[in-house]
């Protein structure tokens, strides 16, 4: 059973006994349920604050890296997050497996919309989009399986991927030291894959 269903129906369970016992503070406190509904997201579905940064694969230069359960098998993978008022998460997310399945995009994101009360009872999903003619195309579908708020861990299951780009589950860390040399790194690959495409295509033809 998802783990945040016995918090909800605690809190349920709470509020439904306050009503009943206390009609009249129920009502002095209507104009607070904004406010409430916004702790209670925080609590019980997900603190999108916890959800922004700088998310990647690679633990080099890390001590006690092995503590993190990254494993050595990843390929080298970054996501930078952003997450608004309403706690909709946008951001980037990269490799050279992706870049080479989708080298005539200048742009591909992860996104996720806003959480819902229906959120207590699945995983969070995340899709990975492209630009094509100035809309954002799905091409792969996430779950959010794990987030290790001690550890800053995230953990993806691939639910869906068009181009098979990604492996079947996704381990991330926040803030490794190594994110801005692997940002770095993958963005000079990403930005030569249309290059090496058409080269591919001119070996193609010739052959």
């Amino acid at each position: 059973m998802n783990k945040k269903i016995p918090s909800f129906l605690k809190y349920a369970a709470v509020f439904m006994l306050g009503f009943l016992t206390n009609f009249s503070g129920f009502l002095d406190n209507i104009s607070s349920i904004p406010g409430s509904y916004k702790e209670f997201k925080k609590v019980y579905l997900y603190d999108g604050d916890l959800l922004a940064g700088n998310w990647s694969t690679n633990s080099e230069y890390l001590l006690g890296a092995g503590e993190l359960g990254l494993g050595h098998s990843q390929p080298l993978l970054i996501v930078t997050l952003n997450v608004n008022e309403h706690d909709e998460v946008s951001g980037e997310i990269l490799s050279k497996d992706i870049c080479d399945a989708l080298p005539l995009t200048w742009v591909i994101a992860i996104q996720s919309s806003e959480p819902t009360l229906f959120s207590i009872f699945s995983n969070r999903t995340f899709y990975v989009k492209k630009l094509k003619n100035n809309l954002m195309e799905p091409v792969a579908k996430l779950k959010l399986v794990a987030h290790d708020d001690r550890r800053d861990t995230l953990t993806f299951r691939r639910i869906d991927d068009k181009y098979g780009m990604l492996p079947e589950y996704i381990m991330l860390a926040k803030n490794l030291p190594a994110f801005e040399a692997d940002s770095e790194l993958l963005s000079g690959y990403c930005a030569d894959s249309p290059k090496r495409f058409r080269e591919e295509i001119r070996e193609l033809k010739q052959g």
